[in-house]
């Protein structure tokens, strides 16, 4: 099965992983021609790993070559198959590079060229444009203010937020317009989104 295919539509969060938040979020909107040079250090000449993208005539959607070989050391923050977006947690940033992280489960990071397909975030921008969010660490309540003291807003219904604001290792959350459960919608609220490294939301 190729690779991108056996990838869910919408990839979220890995509260498993372990590797540095880094500074924010790499997004890479790629083609069935692109080809992604990751080097070892910035400035070097000669690329360490390349991914290269090309379009399946079969399902019409970009796959990556070579993926018996690539899927061994590859496992990014997700897959938007939709939009045909790469995403990477960014280690670091130079003024013609970016520091990516290319394996969540071990930390693992190359450096790419900033290019018009790259698009760097940070993490307060990327979760305020995030479609929806969802708690993905239970029990976590949902707080007045932002922090553990603070009064808790009791909510029953489906998770389905969207993100107001960040503050350190919380976020300020609202019941997202497009939900279909409105029944008790949350105006205002805060939850974690981290602790340490581990992330406590899915996002989609």
């Amino acid at each position: 099965m190729k690779f991108l295919q056996a990838l869910f539509i919408l990839f979220t969060l890995n509260a498993a992983a372990q590797s540095d938040l880094g500074i924010g979020i790499a997004t890479i909107k790629f083609t069935g021609n692109t080809v992604l040079n990751l080097y070892a250090a910035a400035y070097d000449k000669e690329p360490k790993q390349v991914i290269e993208f090309y379009l399946d005539e079969g399902t019409g959607t970009a796959d990556i070559r070579n993926i018996e070989t690539v899927e061994k050391w590859l496992k990014p923050e997700g897959f938007f198959l939709d939009y045909d977006q790469l995403i990477f947690r960014c280690k670091a940033e130079e003024r013609f590079w970016i520091e990516i992280i290319v394996n969540n489960e071990t930390g693992e990071s190359y450096w790419i060229r900033k290019t018009k397909a790259v698009d760097l975030d940070t993490w307060d921008g990327f979760l305020k444009n995030a479609f929806m969010i969802s708690r993905n660490s239970f029990p976590q309540e949902i707080k007045a203010q932002p922090n553990d003291a603070a009064k808790t807003i009791p909510f029953e219904g489906e998770d389905c937020f969207q993100v107001k604001s960040m503050k350190g290792d919380w976020i300020q959350i609202f019941t997202a317009p497009h939900c279909d459960d409105m029944d008790s919608p949350i105006k205002s609220g805060w939850i974690r989104w981290k602790e340490g490294n581990e992330i406590l939301i899915d996002y989609f």
